[in-house]
């Protein structure tokens, strides 16, 4: 079993990806935690690319935006993205999502 910093949880959202002035479509988000997010997309991502994501989370109007992003890993289980640094109002948005996520894995 793999002990994590930060626990990942099950989450849906829709967003894109940002690289190179281009955007890619997030086709399936699969999870989330405080510094990354494992997801599927049209980008053919490779490990060391730095990508902007803007994340649209269920109840939110207003996207999180993740700025200089990561990709550490690439598979056919999807696109592994570490978080590199969020500013103060998206963190706290994060945050958030991540709390309400939790109640919901903690009652299922």
């Amino acid at each position: 079993m793999v002990v994590r910093q930060h626990p990942r949880f099950p989450a849906s959202f829709s967003g894109t990806l940002g690289y190179q002035n281009h955007l890619h479509r997030i086709t399936k988000s699969l999870d989330l935690s405080r510094k990354g997010c494992r997801l599927e997309s049209s980008l053919r991502a490779i490990a060391g690319m730095k990508v902007d994501l803007l994340l649209y989370v269920p109840g939110e109007v207003i996207p999180i935006l993740i700025e200089h992003a990561v990709v550490r890993w690439c598979s056919t289980q999807g696109i592994g993205i570490e978080f590199q640094s969020i500013t103060s109002p998206h963190q706290e948005r994060l945050d958030h999502t991540l709390q309400r996520l939790e109640t919901k894995v903690g009652h299922s």
